[in-house]
């Protein structure tokens, strides 16, 4: 597939309503607990993306029933009457880690061999901790390349339930994994884990849709949880929130350009972690105001530099990063070094990327030291290197910076297909720089 290329035009005092496509993470999530209830189940609201419809398709290799209706904006899931239909070919999930390391949980819940594959990048994205605490479950695994890493054939037997301890350090999808599929087990469920964990809040988004769909847990320590198992996971007629790690770019738009952007449909109490960017967008000088229906974003000062530790929320990284470039100072983001492994090495793209535009960054090994204030036009085009957030982080700069031109624009098709019809809507609401 050819390179698209986008020419960003720059923009001051955008004014404009966005609204937002729904979560990512919470229709991956849903998608699963679907393909594991006790019968027909409706998604209302859910991401149609490239991830997200690379877990369907593999639900449906798994003999699942999944029906898409674009126009109810509807997802439609009839899960097999065995578990699992053991596929003929690889189960092929692109550079979706997401997939690959929930549905790893999933088909431990069933019965046969299952071969799970994706592309070059997925290869060099580790699965090992996972893998690991499926075999202490009694589940098989062979890595067919290196130990550690995708392509892997699972062969199970079901979940036998029992005591377990995994490192999610790395990622905490490895931990949602195995909450996921615990209440599926023949016997209940000790899950405990390692500090840190990546990203946990997403962790905790894992438990929130389970307690919303009646599935029993209880906290043992503040390390170790016990599912109680066998349980069923209800037929879900369930509602997708709106996406806040896609809403991020357009509060970046409203810090950049000295504007006002009103995203929807979001509520204060949304349990994605990436919804904290909005405080740290306060500290550095904007206006928060939640409205009946979303939230809006308007610059109020000049930009503040910020040091902050983003373990909780790393795909905030790359938005940050760019807000950063173009404050007051210098600013220090730590505590990250798992963005390493993510659909790029997310923090040396970002310092390279960033030097294009004469912005002096440091790269450390668990984070970026940028100095702000000090951009100018690109001298090369910026590469979203096949990584969806750096393609959409370096667009908003380049409403602040002339000259800006992102190959391998296709890229936002991973999270959000309707990024640039969005963006252009930042464009027309505002005055060219």
């Amino acid at each position: 597939m050819s390179e698209t290329v986008k020419k960003i035009r720059t923009a001051s005092g955008v004014n404009c309503q966005i609204r937002l496509p729904g979560s990512k993470s919470v229709t991956h999530r849903a998608l699963l607990m679907a393909a594991l209830a006790n019968g027909d189940s409706v998604i209302k609201n859910p991401l149609k993306a490239q991830d997200t419809m690379l877990t369907a398709r593999a639900l449906q290799q798994l003999g699942a029933q999944v029906v898409w209706d674009d126009e109810q904006e509807t997802v439609s899931i009839t899960p097999p009457k065995q578990r699992w239909l053991q596929p003929k070919e690889p189960i092929m999930l692109g550079n979706s880690g997401t997939s690959m390391r929930l549905l790893l949980g999933l088909t431990a819940t069933g019965s046969g061999k299952f071969l799970l594959d994706g592309s070059p990048r997925l290869r060099e994205r580790p699965i090992d901790p996972i893998l690991k605490a499926l075999g202490a479950l009694g589940i098989k695994y062979r890595c067919l390349a290196m130990q550690g890493f995708p392509p892997v054939e699972i062969e199970s037997r079901g979940l036998k339930g029992g005591d377990v301890l995994i490192d999610a350090t790395q990622s905490s999808q490895f931990l949602s994994a195995l909450l996921i599929a615990s209440p599926c087990a023949r016997g209940e469920m000790q899950v405990g884990w390692k500090q840190p964990v990546a990203s946990f809040p997403y962790v905790q988004l894992t438990l929130a849709m389970m307690e919303k769909l009646g599935i029993e847990y209880q906290w043992l320590t503040p390390q170790k949880i016990s599912i109680s198992a066998p349980q069923e996971y209800p037929p879900l007629d369930y509602q997708v929130e709106a996406d806040c790690s896609s809403a991020s770019y357009f509060w970046a738009a409203a810090a950049l350009t000295q504007g006002e952007v009103y995203t929807y449909p979001l509520s204060p109490g949304s349990p994605q972690g990436d919804c904290r960017l909005l405080e740290v967008l306060q500290q550095m000088g904007c206006d928060i105001l939640w409205e009946k229906e979303g939230v809006r974003v308007r610059r109020i000062e000049p930009l503040k530099s910020i040091d902050l530790d983003m373990n909780e929320i790393p795909d905030m990284v790359p938005t940050l990063a760019v807000v950063a470039a173009c404050a007051e100072g210098r600013s220090h983001i730590r505590n990250v070094a798992h963005l390493r492994v993510k659909e790029s090495d997310r923090l040396h793209v970002v310092a390279m990327e960033l030097k294009k535009f004469g912005v002096p960054v440091q790269e450390l090994s668990d984070g970026l030291v940028i100095e702000g204030g000090k951009t100018r036009p690109p001298d090369l085009p910026i590469e979203s290197h096949d990584d969806h957030r750096i393609a959409m982080a370096f667009a908003v700069l380049g409403l602040s910076v002339e000259g800006v031109e992102i190959r391998g624009a296709e890229a936002v098709g991973k999270s959000f297909p309707s990024f640039w019809e969005s963006f252009e809507l930042l464009a027309r609401s505002s005055k060219e720089l």
